[in-house]
């Protein structure tokens, strides 16, 4: 037995000698990072409950979660130390499980332990004891040592006084303290660990303090704050201070690590909060909030900093938040409330995980808010001991890194065009109950695309009419929903096609009429897409009329244009070698992104009335009709406003959001709009 898991256990149960009433434990040792991690009973019911302690948030951990009771039963098994261990009966911790789980001593089974506590030094174990049917019932909370057991002390007497009946607050239903270890005992809920933010909202209303709002320097987490970032970072508190000094907040139940391992939710409206370690009667709001969305995009989901930053802000700008907020008295300190609670968490929690990350957010998100202090560059940076140092500008390198840089940074860009934020909870009405209350709209859009596929059939053949097909798409987005949108589009699509189709079969074969319906979508549902994303965002219609003056920076971006000149000659090329039958338009959309987003919207039009200029002279030099001068010219037309529509669409959604800031590696952030 490794002999840090030997003390751990035989100062849990006392006695490496036990008397002559023996009782006999075996585990199976599973590592974390080449540390102990979990001691799971062997029977393979036990192991699977075992695991109840483990909360896997990552894709890689979910699998080795669901595949570890099945390898545990296989020869396999033995690549995990066996761990025995004989107690005895008649210690007092062996009769303070017996006591909780109302099982006699000499039936107690196996329970699993959980290590925590060792980066710090704060050994804690945590066990899931079961009832006599093996259901699980209690979880024990033991520490060992001076800092285990002065933590798990802290939190015992926290629990104690949480207000009762109150949602999220676990209540003790035990306590022990003996020579060598302090634990208590909480009852065991069920359920899974949240996906997202759903119900919190009701939570963190139930946890505000009753009474008036109070000055926040009364907070014991604002000393706090004062004590370590006054020191660590002047500049920095002298920003905040100036927000947040003089403000009253209303105090809120406080947990301190509100992140989706320490949250059992059986459902949105039934959720608990283990692990009170770093908890207050009386925090600051909203935090516990922050911590949730930020944790989990950087540990269990490990985004960008730009994506972590698209969280907060669309937690922001929720309604349920903002109500919230309300109700707490912080709806005008919101912004520095958020950074105060990113320092706080870098100089007072310092996290052994997601540390620089933690400054790179902040510093983001202060310079984004307008909050960034003015710091002299002759005053170095403090950091801790968690945080690895930011290295200095870097000499210019050869040109191939350099274009490998701009080309990361373009497909960061345009992945984020189609990325959205997740953990904030959006309700969105039922299908049906939509319906019900924009029906009118529905058949308004409706017998638009009638008519317009009527006009169709009757005007002149291999006439494009796409944009006024996307048309119904915008509208029914704008005024119902997005599934709404992309339910018109889906029909746009396909109706276009299939009139031409049925007015010359020999001329469009099914495979033809099949691969002009996807590029058909593709563009329709970006437009659809595009919108919604905006029409979510605070002030459109000034951002939607807003004149934006942003000067090319071809030098800054010179392999992002090549790579753009060059994907947009193989596209042309292949539209011109399959003919004007075969629709490439989409395609043309990918380098007029890439030059709107790292140029300006004037360069990615120029793009795009390429695009629309070589396919329309495919057309003409094909001679597909005999009024080719006049379809030549509206065709022309109707594809440039179509890819127009797309990237005037995506500039406005890009404008003054923090997924569109590319960051470079001496961290200076420029707008790429």
């Amino acid at each position: 037995m490794p002999k840090p898991i030997k003390l751990s256990i035989a100062e849990l149960f006392f006695d490496e000698k036990p008397s002559d009433r023996p009782l006999d434990f075996a585990w199976r040792l599973i590592r974390r990072r080449r540390r102990p991690f979990l001691l799971l009973p062997l029977a393979a019911k036990d192991t699977r409950r075992g695991l109840e302690l483990y909360s896997a948030h990552r894709p890689h951990a979910k699998f080795w979660r669901a595949m570890l009771p099945l390898l545990l039963h296989t020869p396999a098994a033995a690549i995990y130390q066996r761990i025995n261990f004989t107690a005895d009966k008649n210690s007092e911790i062996i009769h303070f499980f017996s006591e909780q789980s109302g099982v006699p001593a000499d039936r107690l089974s196996t329970p699993a332990i959980k290590f925590g506590g060792m980066e710090n030094k704060k050994w804690r174990l945590v066990l899931l004891l079961c009832d006599q049917t093996n259901r699980p019932v209690k979880v024990i909370k033991a520490g060992m040592g001076e800092g285990g057991r002065a933590a798990t002390e802290r939190e015992a007497d926290l629990l104690e006084k949480l207000p009762a009946n109150t949602l999220g607050c676990i209540r003790l239903t035990g306590r022990l303290n003996t020579a060598k270890v302090s634990a208590f005992a909480t009852s065991y809920f069920p359920g899974d660990s949240p996906e997202d933010d759903a119900g919190m909202e009701c939570l963190f209303h139930s946890w505000i303090n009753p009474g008036p709002a109070a000055p926040i320097e009364s907070l014991d987490a604002w000393r706090e704050l004062e004590t370590k970032v006054a020191a660590a970072n002047p500049a920095a508190w002298r920003v905040l201070r100036a927000a947040l000094a003089g403000k009253n907040v209303r105090s809120t139940l406080y947990h301190g690590d509100f992140a989706p391992w320490n949250i059992r939710a059986i459902n949105s409206q039934n959720l608990q909060a283990f692990d009170w370690e770093n908890g207050s009667l009386r925090g600051i709001p909203a935090w516990d909030w922050f911590h949730f969305i930020v944790q989990t995009s950087v540990l269990a989901r490990r985004q960008s900093v730009e994506r972590v930053s698209a969280e907060v802000e669309k937690l922001l700008q929720s309604p349920r938040f903002e109500k919230y907020a309300a109700a707490a008295d912080i709806s005008s300190i919101v912004k520095p409330l958020m950074l105060a609670y990113l320092l706080h968490h870098r100089w007072v929690v310092k996290p052994m995980e997601g540390a620089q990350k933690t400054v790179e957010l902040h510093d983001l998100l202060a310079a984004h808010w307008k909050f960034a202090p003015e710091t002299p560059a002759s005053i170095p940076r403090q950091l801790d001991h968690h945080e690895a140092p930011v290295p200095a500008a870097a000499a210019p390198g050869s040109l191939w890194a350099e274009a490998r840089g701009q080309l990361a940074a373009a497909w960061s860009q345009l992945t984020n065009v189609f990325w959205e934020p997740t953990l904030t909870a959006n309700i969105r009405p039922s299908f049906q109950v939509r319906l019900k209350s924009a029906w009118p709209m529905v058949l308004l859009c409706g017998l638009y695309l009638a008519v317009l596929a009527n006009m169709q059939h009757y005007f002149p053949k291999h006439l494009m009419l796409l944009p006024l097909y996307a048309l119904p798409c915008l509208l029914a987005t704008w005024k119902i929903s997005r599934r709404w949108g992309m339910l018109f589009a889906c029909l746009a699509a396909v109706i276009g096609p299939l009139v031409a189709a049925a007015k010359e079969p020999a001329f469009y074969p099914a495979d033809l009429v099949c691969w002009n319906a996807l590029m058909r979508f593709v563009i329709l549902q970006m437009c659809v897409f595009l919108a919604d994303r905006i029409h979510g965002q605070k002030d459109f219609l000034h951002r939607l009329t807003r004149r934006t003056r942003r000067p090319a920076n071809f030098a800054g971006n010179w392999a992002v244009v090549l790579a753009s000149g060059l994907g947009f000659l193989i596209i042309a090329m292949g539209d011109i070698y399959t003919g004007p039958r075969v629709n490439f338009l989409p395609l043309y959309l990918v380098p007029a992104m890439l030059i709107t987003m790292f140029l300006n919207l004037r360069w990615g039009a120029f793009v795009a009335l390429l695009g629309a200029v070589v396919a329309s002279a495919d057309e003409f030099v094909s001679k597909l009709n005999a009024n080719i001068f006049e379809v030549f010219g509206w065709n022309l037309i109707m594809r440039f406003l179509i890819l127009f529509l797309v990237i005037l669409l995506l500039d406005r959604l890009s404008l003054d959001n923090v997924l569109f800031i590319h960051r470079k590696q001496n961290g200076a952030s420029i707008p790429c709009s």
